[in-house]
């Protein structure tokens, strides 16, 4: 299993549009790569947007590195002014309730 953590700033508070935009658009573009697991979006600060991953393969995990920035490029600049710190890898401990 592979994870992509992405952390953006953000130029604007979170809100009912990025939330929209992220599950109605982008998430449902992620999902159709080959070995998608799951993906997760946080709050993690004032102005602080982060998203986890999770592939059953490395290619699946840096095809969704790709298409994030083509998205963020394309829909989300406004919001997603600088580039985001991406760290990725394979899990090597996981558990699930």
């Amino acid at each position: 299993m592979y994870a992509v953590v992405r952390m953006y700033e953000m130029a604007e508070d979170w809100d009912d549009t990025l939330l929209r935009q992220l599950t109605e658009d982008f998430v449902p573009t992620i999902e159709r790569l080959a070995g998608f697991v799951s993906y997760h979006a946080l709050q993690a600060g004032d102005r602080l947007f982060c998203s986890v991953t999770m592939f059953e393969n490395r290619v699946g995990a840096a095809e969704s590195s790709r298409l994030a920035a083509e998205y963020v490029q394309r829909h989300l600049a406004d919001r997603f002014p600088t580039s985001p710190e991406i760290t990725s890898g394979e899990v090597v401990a996981s558990r699930t309730a």
